[in-house]
Formats: C-alpha cells, sequence, structure tokens
C-alpha cells in the first residue's frame, strides 16, 4: 500500500527542492516563531538550501520544545473551550474543576503526540519530522505536497519513505489517552475516531505550514515596520 501512495500523487507534486543531506555537518536545532497558536519548530522554511540531518537527541529536543512552547497550552485551552461549548470530547462533568481535567486531557495528548512523531518513532524508523515546504509552483501542487508529506516523509539519509512516524504515532497517542479518560469514554471506536481526528488536525496544520505560516507572518511584521 506504501508503495502505491507517490503513483497516487504522480504529476499532482513534484519532489522539495530543501533535502537531507547527510554529507552536511550537524547543526542546532534552529528556532522559526510562528504564528500566534502554532510553533515555528519543525518546518523547514527555505525549499531551496538542503539540510544536514537530525540527530537522535535534536528529535527528541524537537519535541520537547514543542511540547513546552506556549502554543501547546493556548490550543490546549482553545480545543477545550470548544469541547465545552459544543458538548463533545471526554465528560468530566461540570465546573472549573471538570473544565480543568478536560484541559490536562488536551495539553497530555498534545504532548504526546509530540513525543511519538517527532521524538521516539523518528528516532526508531530513522526519518527525519520535519516538514520540508515546497514554497513555490501551483496551488494544486502544494495542497498536493503537504497532503503527500502526511505518508511520505525523508529518512536520516534523504530518501524517501513511508511516514510511519505520523501513521503510528498518533494512533499511540490515541491509545494511551485511555488511561487518562473517564472510563465512559473508554473504547476502540473512540480510538480509532481520536486517531482520524489527530490526523486530519495536522494535515490541516501543513497546509498552515505551506501556505499561511511564514507569509502570513511576514506580511505582519512589515506593516508593523512601516507603522513605525
Amino acid at each position: 500500500m506504501a508503495l502505491a501512495v507517490p503513483v497516487v500523487f504522480h504529476g499532482l507534486v513534484c519532489a522539495a527542492q530543501a533535502r537531507v543531506d547527510p554529507s552536511l555537518p550537524s547543526a542546532p536545532l534552529a528556532h522559526h516563531r510562528g504564528l500566534f497558536i502554532f510553533s515555528g519548530y519543525g518546518t523547514v522554511y527555505d525549499p531551496r538550501a538542503p539540510v544536514p540531518p537530525l540527530a537522535p537527541r535534536q528529535k527528541f529536543e524537537l519535541a520537547f520544545r514543542r511540547t513546552v512552547n506556549s502554543s501547546t497550552f493556548l490550543r490546549a485551552g482553545f480545543v477545550s473551550g470548544f469541547d465545552e461549548v459544543a458538548s463533545v470530547g471526554p465528560s468530566y462533568g461540570d465546573g472549573a474543576h471538570a473544565f480543568w481535567q478536560l484541559y490536562g486531557y488536551n495539553v497530555a495528548g498534545l504532548a504526546s503526540n509530540e513525543l511519538f512523531t517527532d521524538g521516539l518513532l523518528p528516532t526508531l524508523f530513522h526519518q527525519d519530522p520535519r516538514y520540508f515546504r515546497k514554497g513555490g509552483g501551483t496551488v494544486k501542487s502544494r495542497i498536493g505536497w503537504a497532503l503527500r508529506s502526511e505518508v511520505i516523509t525523508y529518512n536520516d539519509r534523504g530518501a524517501e519513505m513511508p511516514n510511519y512516524s505520523h501513521m503510528l504515532g498518533f494512533g499511540l497517542s490515541s491509545a494511551l489517552s485511555t488511561t487518562y479518560l473517564p472510563p465512559q469514554n473508554v473504547s476502540f471506536w473512540n480510538v480509532m475516531e481520536g486517531w482520524g481526528i489527530k490526523e486530519a488536525v495536522d494535515a490541516g496544520l501543513r497546509e498552515y505550514r505551506e501556505f499561511g505560516g511564514i507569509s502570513l507572518l511576514k506580511r505582519i511584521r512589515h506593516r508593523h515596520e512601516a507603522m513605525h
């Protein structure tokens, strides 16, 4: 099945110019600021320059930085508020105490996502957890590239391979969440639903990284500089 994935997207996307180059010396993990509730870590913005692979310790550093970033706690608050208003998500009861339990659940879910998809599994499978922007071409090709990256990624030597880290990582994170869910919310189908939701949200975030993240941030900065 994994071998058929590149065929599906054949002609829709081209390879990103930025490639993992194992001949390059290791470099510090780049720090890019994201926008509002999105962390800028884990994205290779320049599609023209080859990048060195991440050492195992850097993959865990990436997971740690994305976990402790303020965006994690803001996103958890946003999701918890939505769950509360829409009456979806785990049922912890009513009142402030129940809301903070829900908030803790969402923080833990985001943290376990990062642990599995950015640290543990990329190290185990020798994969690169970063997102490599295509950065140019038609809108259709860039949408396809972002979606393709959900199932195809680079290994530490720059060769393409199935993105086991994401496909398995979100499943493991969803399964782990059953240990801190209310008993009435624990079921196989809830795990599958959580897995699907995480995959869909991550796909949306990759589209944001491809199109909106850096360009929108630049426009805001330029406007701010023009006003001063």
